[in-house]
């Protein structure tokens, strides 16, 4: 279950991370975030966009590390509360996009968010996590 948590939290903080960045870039998709008020995000939220894509970068480096795919990054005392607190922090988007958001970014940010919150969830309780 650790390694399956892994894959697909991996898989999905690298896609929070590339979408994140083509936001922050200035690519056409900020009706799938922020709101969806906007399809090229204006500078304040493409600086939120950037801040967000390391955050999200930190979680594919925490998950990574957690389900042993990757090299030991984060200091072993840091990676349990880091990825509970990812863990919190998805669960309350998942819930913010469930019922704050509107279409297309429903689609995008709800199935996302809950990937996110469970995979980081699993291996901060997983006993395998250091």
């Amino acid at each position: 279950m650790t390694a399956l948590a892994g894959y697909a939290g991996l898989a999905g903080f690298a896609w929070l991370t590339l979408f994140q960045l083509m936001l922050a870039a200035g690519l056409p998709l900020g009706r799938l975030a922020w709101g969806g008020a906007h399809r090229v995000l204006p500078g304040g939220l493409r600086l939120a966009s950037f801040g967000s894509a390391v955050v999200a970068a930190l979680g594919a480096v925490a998950v990574s590390q957690a389900a042993s795919l990757g090299p030991a990054i984060l200091p072993a005392t840091v990676l349990r509360p880091l990825l509970a607190a990812l863990a919190v922090l998805f669960a309350l988007s998942f819930v913010a996009n469930l019922f704050g958001a509107r279409g297309a970014e429903r689609l995008h940010g709800v199935p996302v968010a809950a990937l996110l919150a469970a995979s980081a969830g699993l291996l901060a309780w997983s006993p395998a996590t250091a």
